[in-house]
């Protein structure tokens, strides 16, 4: 397939229920697909596909689903119900490039299933390159250099931007031709059953957003914190969530990690205090009150705890050390004798390397991520390894 001439941007722009029907007759008999989503993740608390990019075969369509009837609540719509079978095919393939988000909203927001899918980003990877990122791809393949001006974009905005269109169109005008070319690639290296189970990984992705107390515990220097400061920094991390909900904001950019951690630690009292944190003038006219109050109110709790790790036996870690090895050396192996980088993943993946960790190999077939391919070339070497 060669290269999209650069302006090949045109495309049919559906914003209306009525033109689904085209793109569902063009689903149900198209040989490949490329999709990609644009979402306002950066701009609200709870984002939503804003932006659907099609290539059905040569077929451009920009699907505006905002337009058409997505729900901004948790229930998925049924206004794209139609497209269902279409996307749900397994007889062709349906390309996308770091699919995992995609295959995530599109199940949250509308309950469709992409089926037949090839992640471009994962077979890069597994191939040894070492830029994946789509815009490096596409100059490695197409000699195209496409610009990054749009990356931020909120794409909620109406009317949109004819330039940030074109930006989001492009997402799905190369992507059939590099993964014509990675299609190729996989099949020379021989690696059609690990690229395959990466596949499988991406399509399986699930959307899960709920509010996590616990997710504090991910924090940067946390384990830096004193007793008061995390009891503080508990409090307040609720109160980021219920605020960030309340005004519709990204909680990451209504408060950021530091000033929340510098709010922990100082526990200011005062109006005037408070705003020493560099909290942004309208979050503290709006909810500084309920800020110091979080904090006062974290000096009767109980010191957080964090979340117990299931126990695991230093025999555990030792056969962790010796599959590691294992895969480090063989790399390096495999590497030089295909004349190819070969990553770790291609390897051993680290779903798999965990389960064999914790497992042990006496079930191969059961450890997550390994397969038929990896299974004959490796299978009794890692069940030595487990032994030790």
């Amino acid at each position: 397939m060669p290269a999209p001439a650069e302006s090949s941007h045109q495309h049919i722009f559906v914003d209306t229920a009525d033109g689904l029907q085209a793109i569902a007759d063009a689903l149900a008999v198209a040989p490949w697909v490329a999709v990609d989503t644009e979402s306002n993740s950066m701009f609200v608390y709870r984002e939503q596909v804003c932006l659907i990019q099609l290539n059905v075969a040569g077929q451009r369509f920009v699907i505006d689903p905002l337009a058409i009837g997505v729900k901004s609540d948790e229930t998925p719509s049924e206004a794209l119900a139609l497209l269902r079978p279409g996307f749900a095919r397994t007889d062709r393939p349906l390309w996308v490039h770091g699919g995992e988000y995609d295959v995530a909203v599109m199940g949250r927001d509308f309950k469709i299933v992409l089926g037949g899918i090839f992640d471009t980003q994962q077979a890069a990877s597994l191939l040894g390159h070492e830029k994946t990122g789509y815009g490096s791809l596409v100059e490695a393949f197409c000699d195209v250099k496409l610009s990054k001006a749009y990356a931020t974009y909120d794409w909620a905005t109406r009317p949109l931007d004819p330039k940030a269109l074109a930006y989001a169109i492009d997402d799905i005008v190369y992507l059939p031709v590099i993964a014509e070319h990675l299609v190729l690639a996989v099949r020379e290296a021989g690696i059609e059953d690990e690229v395959r189970i990466g596949n499988e990984t991406v399509a399986n992705q699930r959307w899960n957003s709920s509010f996590d107390p616990d997710r504090m515990w991910r924090i940067r220097d946390i384990d830096n914190a004193g007793p008061d400061s995390l009891r503080a920094l508990a409090r307040l991390y609720r109160w980021r969530d219920a605020a960030a909900a309340e005004d519709d904001i990204p909680p990451g950019r209504m408060v950021n990690d530091e000033i929340l951690k510098w709010m922990a630690r100082h526990r200011p009292t005062t109006m005037e205090a408070l705003a020493v944190s560099r909290l942004k003038p309208r979050i503290l006219d709006r909810h500084g009150k309920s800020a110091l109050e979080a904090i006062a109110a974290a000096v009767d709790d109980d010191i957080p705890v964090r979340p117990v790790s299931p126990v695991v036996l230093r025999e555990c870690f030792e056969r962790e050390d010796r599959l590691k090895r294992w895969r480090r050396e063989e790399s390096e192996t495999r590497s030089k004798v295909d004349g190819r980088p070969v990553p770790f993943q291609l390897v051993l993946p680290a779903r798999a390397l965990e389960y064999l960790k914790l497992h042990g190999g006496d079930d191969l077939e059961a450890v997550p991520q390994l397969g038929p391919a990896r299974i004959a070339r490796y299978g009794e070497t890692l069940q030595k390894l487990c032994l030790g």
